[in-house]
């Protein structure tokens, strides 16, 4: 029986960097159900509308605010989440602290008909890795929202909630701390705030369907987690499942990304691409369009694919696609669509 070597340091930064994404993927799913779906018991009936990919302009900034999600409650009240992957540098504490700082002066969330409505009460919620949870309350909420010395000054501190798995279930939980902000309940029945005071367990088979669905946060798309959906997902719906190489357009697929999940650019698509061809599995045409090679990985497990291109990205991996001039387009193939 072989086992494989340790992942390197660069291959180790890949493999963190798709896992904390995939990780915020199942959080922000994992909400989206609990307010949204028709067998959740009374939650969505409270809820106006949940965004996934809140956009929100702000008067002299050139760019809108992009939290991870946002809850408009049908009493006009409203959370504005964000996930973070907190160190406990003071760059990365001061970073975070400005960011939720400019959502917590909002005075209106995305109202689920392409406008903003305007809020009777609007909350912050910080949601951090368990072992980070409680130096969170005290690097955030005590060191510098408490600290009158501090710039960090919110109307109300944020509510801070750790979140972490156990095989399938993720259990979010605010930290019972006195200081830790508090979401407001207004006459909700039920409502977040006591569900996270005790615990909210969800298990992974209740949001995958939603988490299929969408796929995606608003955070930007690490160049590994999409390279995995294209692979698993994208192309075997477009081309068929079968090992055969592929003509893929940079263009299209951005299409195709922006019209199934409202999210992408050509710029993380061709870094997607880029990855795969450090991984040997992909050739650049030079005219928009690559030429991908589905050989070997069409014989690993689905669970496996993004560690085999985190692996051959940064090794020397055997070349499975020279460069060539590029075949017929796939946008040209009758038999494709």
């Amino acid at each position: 029986m072989t086992t494989s070597s340790p992942p390197g340091a660069a291959e180790q930064a890949l493999l963190t960097e798709y896992e904390t994404y995939d990780q915020h993927v199942d959080v922000v799913s994992a909400l989206e159900w609990l307010f949204t779906d028709p067998a959740v018991k009374g939650m969505p009936a409270t809820v106006s509308h949940f965004e996934r990919f809140p956009r929100i302009p702000v008067a002299g900034k050139r760019d809108p605010l992009t939290p991870d999600f946002t809850v408009l409650f049908s009493d006009g009240s409203a959370v504005i989440g964000e996930i973070a992957k907190l160190a406990l540098h003071e760059n990365s504490l001061d970073k975070v602290c400005a960011q939720i700082g400019g959502y917590a002066v909002l005075d209106r969330v995305p109202d689920g008909r392409g406008g903003l409505a305007a809020v009777s009460h609007l909350d912050v919620m910080l949601l951090v890795e368990a072992q980070v949870g409680l130096p969170a309350i005290r690097r955030v909420i005590k060191e510098r929202y408490l600290d009158p010395e501090h710039p960090y000054k919110p109307p109300r501190p944020p509510c801070i909630a750790q979140f972490f798995r156990t095989e399938s279930v993720y259990t979010l939980q605010r930290l019972p701390d006195p200081d830790n902000g508090v979401l407001y309940s207004g006459q909700r029945e039920p409502h977040i705030g006591a569900r996270l005071d005790e615990g909210l367990n969800i298990k992974a088979s209740h949001f995958v369907a939603t988490k299929a669905h969408r796929a995606f946060i608003n955070d930007p798309i690490k160049p590994l987690y999409l390279a995995t959906h294209l692979w698993t997902r994208t192309w075997p719906t477009q081309f068929g499942g079968g090992r055969e190489d592929i003509t893929v357009e940079e263009k299209a697929t951005t299409t195709l990304l922006q019209k199934q999940y409202g999210v992408g650019g050509i710029t993380v698509v061709r870094r997607a691409l880029e990855l795969l061809e450090r991984a040997g599995l992909a050739a650049n045409q030079g005219d928009g369009t690559w030429i991908v090679s589905r050989k070997l990985l069409g014989r690993s497990g689905e669970r496996d694919v993004h560690k085999i291109i985190a692996r051959r990205a940064t090794t020397k991996p055997t070349r499975l696609v020279p460069r060539r001039p590029a075949p017929k387009s796939a946008a040209s193939q009758d038999t494709l669509f």
